[in-house]
């Protein structure tokens, strides 16, 4: 990371320490609400662009590991204990564990039958969560208690719940930065490119993608119990396939293989999203349609790829001027 990248990552981190100080004031304070939604869904699209954007396998059944970790957790609060740190190291053990299975039995294939094999899979969770009575069926489950941090702190205010996905969106951030700038991250790029190549070098391409997934499946365990308990509210829409669409359309939105686009992606796409279904309440989702498929179409690098050919033009005016 270079001396300006950290310099903008600390600014971007500042202003969101400081944004909910101006809720009831300058905003409503529904907006720190949509920014801890997007805090949410950050952590999810991380760990999904891990996997997506650096290893190059596209899955479409994240939403598996958004839902297990969401129920984990809301059936432990409801019925063992208020304390938020052992349903959270529960569910993020459970969507790792189910992630290895999943990732046994799908990373054999590749490309378009990966990502269905994935779909396949999340799908029965999502029927199985709609069906099962000992979870809530359809109707989910209601009532899920703010966890406890502390003796004497908890998630119950907006505020603290902001600050609380801040600090896992941070974490997931530097984790993930960590180890993409790793021999392990540089071994999931050289996957990425060149397959063949790479197990000529030596190495178990299906044990790494594993790996991978698992860390992937356990980012977005820990999104689901955030948005679990930030709702107090499980239902089986965590597992709807859209999640994984969402999750897909983000990091594409933003850009792959870039661990910041996808925040951007989710960002974006979340603020629009209200901003567009508050203006046409009959007519958003054909018009975000028709946004994403023009991002897609004219930008496939994404916002941060638009970014870097901006950056690359001016350098490149800057050096002929200068000749």
């Amino acid at each position: 990371m270079t001396k300006r990248q950290a310099l903008i990552h600390s600014a971007v981190l500042i202003f969101l320490v400081v944004f909910p100080l101006g809720s009831d004031h300058l905003f409503s304070v529904f907006y720190v609400s949509l920014v801890t939604r997007v805090f949410i869904y950050g952590i999810m699209v991380l760990g999904f662009d891990l996997l997506g954007g650096y290893a190059g396998m596209i899955s479409y059944g994240h939403a598996m590991f958004f839902g297990t970790g969401g129920y984990v957790a809301a059936m432990l609060l409801k019925n063992v204990t208020g304390w938020l740190w052992f349903p959270l190291l529960a569910a993020a053990v459970a969507c790792g564990l189910l992630a290895y299975v999943v990732g046994w039995l799908s990373v054999r294939i590749r490309h378009i039958y990966f990502v269905f094999l994935t779909f396949a899979f999340a799908q029965f969770f999502f029927v199985t969560a709609n069906t099962w009575e000992f979870i809530g069926g359809e109707t989910g489950l209601a009532g899920v208690p703010k966890p406890i941090l502390l003796p004497g702190v908890d998630l119950a205010g907006k505020m603290g719940f902001y600050y609380f996905s801040l600090l896992f969106l941070a974490l997931g951030y530097l984790l993930a930065r960590i180890i993409v700038g790793s021999p392990f991250g540089r071994i999931l790029v050289g996957i990425r490119e060149n397959e063949e190549r790479t197990q000529f070098l030596g190495y178990d391409t299906n044990r790494v993608i594993r790996k991978i997934f698992v860390i992937s499946g356990v980012y977005g365990g820990i999104a689901g119990v955030l948005m679990a308990t930030h709702n107090s509210f499980c239902s089986p829409m965590l597992y709807h396939p859209s999640v994984s669409g969402e999750v897909i359309i983000m990091s594409l939105l933003g850009g792959l293989g870039t661990l910041v686009g996808p925040l951007i992606g989710a960002a974006v796409m979340i603020f629009l999203s209200d901003t567009i279904s508050s203006l046409f309440a009959n007519a958003w989702l054909g018009i975000m349609g028709a946004i994403f498929a023009l991002c897609v179409l004219y930008t496939p690098q994404g916002l941060v790829g638009i970014l870097q050919k901006l950056k690359t033009r001016k350098a490149a005016k800057v050096s002929h001027d200068a000749a």
